[in-house]
């Protein structure tokens, strides 16, 4: 929980301190591919059944942030997903550390940090929703196609926590969701 506490605090005090150094500011989108790794213990009069699932399906994201100077940006984003097994909001704060791969720094390595809040609601009546902590990295490429339009495709790997439980007299199931990945393509426009 310390590391959790250290990485939200980290990147709150580089957003909170953005307008005051920021340059130019961005708006964007991205659809992509996402895959969630989740984990089911079923018990049923004494004999357990212990499952491991991969769903897959698309992602959907807006985000708005800034770029501190030409190496430096930060970013929130607003993430939906559903699958098969639940419907995910995330909101999510970025930084990212962007390196040149070209003399007129139009394609840029970028890799980054990210920590949040993750909204799971199951597919399953017995399940509840729930808030949880999220956080971890990202990496792609970026390409400036003029002054105010820039792509970029990229991966990113979230560490989730999200555990709940359901149970009667014969029958119990823990859910989880240990991580998800996705690969995704998006535009930004500078202000």
């Amino acid at each position: 929980m310390k590391k959790q506490s250290l990485a939200v605090a980290a990147v709150l005090a580089t957003v909170i301190s953005a307008p005051s150094m920021a340059t130019d500011w961005f708006a964007g989108g991205a659809v992509g591919y996402q895959q969630d790794t989740y984990k089911i213990k079923e018990t049923e009069n004494g004999a357990t059944e212990s499952n491991k699932a991969k769903e897959k399906d698309m992602s959907y994201q807006l985000r708005v942030g800034t770029y501190l100077n030409d190496s430096n940006r930060v970013y929130g984003t607003y993430s939906y997903n559903s699958d098969d097994f639940a419907k995910q909001q995330s909101f999510l704060a970025s930084y990212d550390y962007l390196i040149p791969l070209d003399a007129g720094k139009k394609l840029n390595w970028f890799v980054g940090a990210t920590a949040g809040m993750n909204h799971t609601s199951p597919d399953f009546d017995e399940l509840s929703s729930k808030n949880t902590f999220v956080w971890g990295g990202q990496t792609g490429l970026m390409y400036k196609i003029n002054d105010k339009l820039s792509t970029e495709i990229g991966y990113r790997y979230l560490k989730q926590d999200y555990d709940v439980s359901a149970s009667d007299t014969d029958y119990s199931t823990k859910f989880s969701l240990n991580d998800t990945q996705q690969v995704y393509l998006g535009v930004d426009y500078r202000f």
